[in-house]
């Protein structure tokens, strides 16, 4: 296959029991029903990825035996994708799941990691970071490795250090299999730098509520035009697009009964002929098996469920809600260390709320956060706003949100 040719062929892989096994390594017993493949520089992507920033969680330490049942049942189910980066769970995630998948022979999976732009001031930088990357996942070589995040705050470090000219030197060594980068910026960057050198694939935030908020549209025709395979993150908006309002709900369920708000939503991200796979932050069994099932019977997407979706991310804007994803960049720099996450969920729910005790529940849930976590930490900085993908104005989004917390208290 040519660089840049990128041919979608969706294949429903259907088998009896096979194995895949390796010198001392764990058996994969493949499960009657396999998930839906696509096809990415002559290999077979399942097209729904396991991404690693919102692992199962216990006791504030990441629950690794939930962490191992999910990675076995999306191994057994083809769905043997899994994409980690530096920072990811408090940068604890490519050591969780660099234990879990030491135990399955290496070609039976594909991982995905990322060099954190951020953390690069040297050339150097670049090839420390990825082995230190290696050591924590266990593995000699990344199937995907990506320029994590570019966008205006690290371009500098992108272009000042050659990270490509870098990570290309590792690629040509066996290290990288495919090169690519992930992208939190505007369109106008996005074609200079998907421009500027041989990709092979890159990573974009796209959602149908994103699809007209922040130039998903856009970027993606950007990626389409230029021939660069797409991988998907965020398709459910941080899991905002599976908590829909009444309203939001109501339209979808009318529409397409037989359809969840996920199913929905990840539907809506593969339908698009570009993309080759798309991540699921997926934090337990259950929310891994129902993703799993949507691509083992997996349907595409109708000009009429592309109609729905324009009119629920329509409801979605009307109803004021904060557009955040909770990808917590903002809580990498905050110095207050303000949840601003929850804040922000708190309030979408909040907004989009019909229920008679909406006021109560916001103002409750919101008291329950630790005093030092609360809106009116904030010291005014925009440090915040500097590192958010959104671009949102977070400072004075909080001020919005402690406003109506006090407004929510008086009328409750």
């Amino acid at each position: 296959m040519k660089r840049r040719e990128f041919i979608i062929s969706s294949v429903m892989a259907v088998g009896g029991a096979a194995m895949l096994t390796g010198c001392g390594k764990k058996e994969v017993q493949k499960a009657e029903n396999q998930i839906v493949t696509r096809k990415f520089n002559n290999l077979n992507i399942p097209l729904l990825g396991f991404g690693c920033m919102r692992l199962p969680m216990r006791d504030g330490k990441i629950d690794m035996v939930e962490l191992d049942k999910m990675v076995e049942y999306a191994m057994a189910h083809g769905a043997n994708y899994f994409d980690t980066a530096y920072m990811y769970v408090d940068a604890k995630s490519e050591n969780a799941i660099g234990e879990i998948l030491k135990k399955y022979p290496r070609e039976s999976f594909f991982l995905a990691d990322k060099n954190p732009a951020y953390l690069v001031n040297s050339k150097e930088d670049v090839h420390r970071l990825f082995n230190e990357q290696l050591k924590k996942c266990q593995v000699e070589y990344f199937d995907n490795y990506m320029i994590h995040n570019i966008n205006k705050n690290t371009i500098s470090n992108y272009r000042d250090n050659d990270m490509y000219g870098e990570l290309l030197k590792l690629k040509k060594e066996g290290k990288i299999k495919n090169l690519g980068f992930s992208f939190h910026g505007d369109p106008k960057m996005l074609r200079e730098v998907i421009n500027e050198h041989k990709w092979d694939f890159c990573q974009l935030q796209m959602n149908y509520l994103d699809w007209e908020v922040i130039n998903a549209k856009e970027l993606y025709e950007i990626a389409d035009e230029a021939g660069v395979p797409v991988i998907v993150m965020e398709p459910l908006r941080g899991g905002g697009l599976c908590n829909l309002s009444e309203k939001a709900a109501a339209k979808l369920k009318e529409a397409c009964p037989d359809q969840t708000p996920a199913s929905f939503g990840l539907r809506w991200a593969s339908s698009k002929k570009r993309v080759f796979t798309i991540l699921s932050g997926m934090s337990n069994l259950q929310q891994m098996k129902e993703n799993i099932d949507t691509f083992v019977n997996f349907k595409e997407f109708t000009p009429q469920e592309e109609k729905v979706a324009a009119d629920i991310a329509k409801i979605i804007q009307e109803q004021g809600e904060i557009n955040c994803t909770a990808c917590r960049y903002c809580m990498e720099v905050c110095p207050k260390a303000i949840n601003i996450p929850a804040i922000f969920g708190l309030y979408n729910i909040y907004k989009s709320s019909n229920l008679p005790t909406k006021s109560f529940m916001f103002v409750y849930n919101y008291n329950a956060l630790n005093e030092d976590e609360r809106a009116d930490k904030c010291i005014n900085c925009h440090l915040c706003s500097k590192n958010c993908p959104q671009g949102l104005d977070i400072p004075a989004l909080l001020k919005k949100v402690e406003a109506a917390v006090k407004s929510a208290d008086t009328d409750r």
